[in-house]
């Protein structure tokens, strides 16, 4: 498995199943921004509130059959089997990999697996174990969400913004490097992102990529 962050927004994404997997699934992929197409004959009520309130979600009432996966699936750039039908789900993921698809599927391992994952500000933590142990995943996402504190986002944020100021103040590619990865360890900055100074700590950083150029 190689562990990949996808920018979904505007894509299209098939998901086949309309019951409580595939909304969870419908769910993380309109928040990720993707166009979600979703075939069932009977859809959860969670799902048709959202395809009244959502943009980018279409709800396709029809049997899913292997002969029509490919009709449904048209530009999709990823696909979900997420049906109650075992052998459906492995026509599904038989098809789409011969059209090339990358396919998840909700009672498997296919192409790809959905780990267990949580947003804090622009930071992605995602948690995996293969598909072998979907609950043992959820759990240590539990405890990683304890884990990262307010200051990480803001160190993010700091990273963000001193990448900037370096490129028109340190010429050199591995010294910028040897800058951000000195801030990031800097007990002065990571005290100051705390006690929620924001600007102390850009402050504090700019002088180490200054001392970093005099140096170089």
């Amino acid at each position: 498995m190689l562990p990949v962050v996808l920018n979904l927004r505007g894509r299209q994404v098939v998901v086949f199943g309309g019951g409580r997997v595939a909304e969870r699934r419908v769910a993380k992929l309109l928040q990720a921004g993707a166009r979600v197409r979703v075939v069932s004959m009977s859809f959860t009520g969670a799902l048709r509130r959202l395809a009244s309130g959502a943009e980018g979600l279409t709800l396709v009432r029809a049997r899913v059959v292997p002969e029509e996966v490919e009709e449904h699936v048209g530009d999709a750039l990823l696909v979900f089997a997420a049906t109650s039908d075992g052998r459906l789900n492995d026509a599904i993921v038989e098809e789409c990999r011969r059209l090339g698809k990358l396919v998840n599927r909700a009672d498997g391992v296919a192409d790809f697996v959905m780990p267990a994952s949580f947003n804090v500000g622009d930071v992605v933590v995602a948690v995996a174990t293969g598909g072998r142990s979907p609950e043992v995943a959820k759990m240590i996402k539990r405890r990683l969400m304890k884990a990262v504190a307010q200051e990480d986002i803001l160190l993010v944020e700091l990273q963000e913004r001193l990448r900037g100021e370096l490129r028109r103040l340190v010429p050199s590619p591995e010294a910028r490097r040897r800058v951000l990865r000195k801030v990031a360890r800097d007990q002065e900055v990571l005290q100051m992102l705390r006690s929620g100074d924001s600007e102390g700590a850009f402050r504090m950083a700019m002088r180490l990529a200054e001392a970093e150029h005099a140096h170089g």
